[in-house]
């Protein structure tokens, strides 16, 4: 029979698994913010997942705009598949789920809340954007100082999404899109977790 772990043995084990995140969480929280910023971006692309993760939390919660940008930058190097929720309660318009369900092979709940997923692709220094996988060299993520942009073309080249957010305290990118080829005229809000 397997034996039970006693209450002092796991607080030293949370004691040592603690410990040893500590040097970690001392190095991005550096009091002097260039140093910091090394030590988020190096834990990133270190593709270590634990270190990734912490890295990410520390960067997308910081009150600090550079960091939180610099974080969300090194994440979308990364390729995240993003899921996008696009909360079309209030919207009136049926083609709403129509692009939803049948041309981007989205899931559309009873309550006509849209999700949606697609992998962020490679960074283009020309155009400074970063494309989704399914459009070549075509922008999807752009990020400065106005916001993060989504843009989504069909293979024609067509417009089909157009989408403007910020990423807020809770790590949550959302604002609101535009459905620009299937006519559904009200802004549409919608939301991306990138926290787990």
């Amino acid at each position: 029979m397997a034996q039970s772990l006693t209450p002092e043995q796991i607080k030293a084990m949370i004691d040592q698994r603690m410990n040893t995140l500590n040097p970690y969480q001392e190095l991005i929280s550096d009091p002097d913010p260039a140093r910091s910023l090394a030590a988020m971006q190096i834990m990133l692309e270190s593709g270590d997942k634990h270190l990734r993760r912490m890295a990410l939390e520390y960067g997308l919660l910081s009150p600090d705009p550079a960091v939180k940008r610099a974080a969300f930058e090194s994440y979308l190097a990364t390729g995240p598949i993003f899921s996008i929720r696009f909360d079309g309660s209030r919207v009136k318009s049926d083609r709403f789920q129509t692009a939803v369900t049948e041309y981007w092979h989205g899931h559309m709940t009873p309550d006509r809340v849209g999700y949606w997923r697609i992998q962020v692709g490679e960074y283009h220094p020309e155009p400074n954007c970063f494309a989704n996988t399914d459009a070549g060299d075509r922008c999807f993520v752009t990020v400065n100082s106005d916001g993060i942009f989504l843009t989504v073309q069909s293979s024609s080249g067509a417009g089909t999404l157009n989408a403007r957010g910020t990423i807020g305290d809770d790590g949550v990118l959302s604002g609101f899109a535009t459905f620009l080829r299937w006519n559904v005229d009200e802004p549409t809000p919608f939301s991306i977790k990138l926290l787990d």
